[in-house]
């Protein structure tokens, strides 16, 4: 029997160690910004402050500035979509126009097409929104947004079959990244084509659980477990979910990394060590295998959850592999016979339907402490609230193509 080719070695980068939290770099900021406005500081805390969610200081900076750029123009449309008020969307209509106006080459205007789409969609626009995106599309065909918001826009419209043959047609023509393998699975899906779907999601076939083995120092697991655990509930970095994440009433730690924080990076070392194991192993000629990066960016963070937290249905739009791995697990979920505190995967209902979703089927993976698995990043998933007394700590991450 013919076994497939070994697959393409794959580099991976880690992410650089953050000395300071956001907090600290954004308190930095405002000060060197108070004592001068110059337009390389001014950007600065536009940046920080809305990766703080702060969009009340990215609006005011960004109107302020008597002459915005491109990037500036894209901050102040995000920040007024965040605020989801019909008078903030339509301040992002225009914001996003002169982001447009702005932009230097295809892929910035497709990005600010994008942005003008959801904002069109909002507003109760969608000949405009779906005008909007067609053009990103044509602009940008590897534009992530602008497939996720036409998939959108086509489900909600009942088409389908349209979704299905654009999304084929990109990958066709060499275009791979997760939204757009999540377009196609939701497209047949949703087209009656269920076998396809799930060939396409592939999540039964290419996902993969392990068990890490301690790192040099520890005796086992579960000594190792609780040391990481200890540093993760005491990172000075913990911040309370996050506009635009799937996570919804939960701790998390957007930049675990840390020159103090020893655990954090043993993990890492190992994480690194699985997954290049597991590639040098794949066999399969799988689209998603195919277009397998030659380098990546191994980008984490960490998910403290108590009993009603979960976390919504979402792809990794920006991985090509993801993953997680569980730090500490409550018994009740570990040992438990329902889906509290597990993990799904399967379609988002309120995208394809309750009847298409059944039909695509869900798989559910129950949560132990020391567990690592992998997938690809285009498939569906979420969490449940766990109801239970402790908190489950996570670490999850995506390889990011470089």
């Amino acid at each position: 029997m013919h076994q497939a080719a070994a697959l393409p070695a794959i580099a991976i980068a880690r992410e650089p160690e953050r000395v300071l939290t956001l907090v600290q770099e954004l308190d930095l900021a405002r000060r060197a910004h108070a004592r001068t406005d110059r337009p390389l500081l001014r950007r600065r805390l536009v940046d920080l402050a809305f990766r703080d969610d702060d969009f009340a200081t990215v609006i005011a900076l960004v109107e302020a500035d008597p002459q915005p750029g491109h990037t500036d123009l894209v901050r102040l449309t995000h920040a007024l979509l965040a605020l989801q008020t019909d008078a903030a969307n339509a301040r992002a209509r225009v914001a996003a126009e002169r982001a447009l106006a702005r932009a230097e080459d295809s892929a910035q205007a497709a990005a600010a097409l994008a942005d003008l789409a959801k904002a069109h969609v909002r507003l109760g626009e969608p000949v405009a929104a779906r005008a909007a995106l067609t053009r990103a599309l044509q602009l940008d065909p590897h534009n992530k947004n602008a497939c996720k918001r036409l998939a959108a826009l086509d489900l909600r419209e009942a088409r389908a079959r349209e979704l299905a043959a654009w999304s084929a047609d990109l990958l066709e023509k060499g275009v791979n990244h997760a939204r757009l393998f999540a377009a196609r699975v939701l497209g047949e899906a949703a087209s009656g084509h269920t076998a396809a779907a799930q060939a396409i999601d592939g999540m039964a076939a290419l996902a993969r659980y392990e068990t890490l083995d301690p790192p040099p120092g520890f005796a086992d697991l579960a000594g190792f477990n609780a040391a990481l655990a200890q540093e993760l509930l005491a990172h000075p970095g913990q911040r309370h979910d996050r506009y635009g994440s799937a996570s919804n009433l939960t701790l998390r730690v957007e930049d675990p990394a840390r020159p103090d924080a020893p655990m954090v990076r043993a993990l890492l070392d190992g994480i690194v060590a699985r997954v290049q194991a597991r590639l040098a192993d794949e066999r399969g000629d799988h689209p998603w295998q195919r277009a397998r990066p030659p380098r990546a960016l191994l980008r984490a963070w960490c998910v403290i959850t108590d009993g009603k937290g979960y976390e919504g249905w979402h792809v990794h739009q920006y991985g090509w592999l993801s993953g997680v791995y569980y730090v500490e697990v409550p018994d009740a979920i570990a040992h438990g016979d329902d889906a509290a505190g597990c993990l799904q995967f399967g379609l988002p209902p309120e995208q394809v339907g309750e009847a298409v979703a059944s039909a695509f089927g869900t798989r559910l993976v129950r949560p132990r402490a020391g567990l690592l698995m992998t997938f690809p990043s285009h498939n569906h998933h979420r969490t449940f609230a766990h109801g239970a007394a402790g908190q489950r700590i996570c670490l999850a991450f995506d390889l990011r193509p470089l």
